[in-house]
């Protein structure tokens, strides 16, 4: 059997001000990002990880080296293109209530049908294309590594809608279990090419 966790990045100044930040945006980590990271880390340091996975955006590879630092057997970190956020187009870095005034439809088919979700008005993705991209390094790693426990690295859109689709949801119920907090961890257990759920958006380790 087979164990992924999944860690969304710690939270940013673009997380603390509602602002749009996709596969071509970025900003740094605050403390308290860092300092969830480190929490991870702590929580995370004894599983015998095969490999990590991260996304090559500041904001999740800086979250993977913090992880890193408190694991006892470091293992290898991989950046995978294929773990980054959704990309929003024209609206990278937009707050989120300028953005709703400029595409309400949209805005409001992202996060509640994205079975509806079109964003070509701002040269957004699609879910379906993230989904290809991000699917793909997860079931290249199983493959890579069968049996070993792995951890992936990534965005709150990236994880959620990961997870759903491995889990054989369709596109207009990838967002019912609702969102990812930052520095959250949710794991999926994989055995006889079967995926379940073990946690959804786990936060107990940023309690202590």
């Amino acid at each position: 059997m087979t164990k992924l966790y999944f860690v969304r990045h710690g939270r940013t100044e673009w997380n603390l001000q509602n602002r749009f930040q996709g596969k071509d945006g970025d900003s740094p980590l605050l403390i308290e990002g860092i300092e969830g990271a480190k929490a991870v880390g702590e929580a995370l340091k004894e599983i015998p990880f095969g490999q990590i996975y991260a996304s090559p955006q500041k904001r999740a590879h800086d979250t993977a080296l913090y992880i890193l630092e408190a694991h006892q057997s470091s293992p290898v970190l991989s950046l995978e293109d294929g773990l980054k956020e959704l990309g929003f187009g024209q609206i990278e870095g937009q707050e989120f209530k300028k953005a709703e005034a400029l595409h309400p439809e949209q805005f409001h088919n992202l996060r509640h049908q994205p079975e509806k979700y079109h964003p070509v008005s701002f040269g957004g993705e699609t879910y379906t294309a993230l989904i290809e991209r991000t699917t793909a390094v997860v079931k290249k790693a199983i493959n890579q590594h069968p049996n070993a426990d792995l951890l992936f690295v990534a965005h709150g859109v990236t994880i959620l809608a990961t997870i759903q689709t491995l889990l054989g949801e369709k596109l207009e119920n990838l967002r019912k279990r609702g969102t990812l907090s930052n520095t959250s961890i949710s794991i999926l257990t994989y055995e006889n090419e079967q995926f379940s759920l073990e946690l959804w958006n786990g936060t107990a380790h940023l309690e202590d």
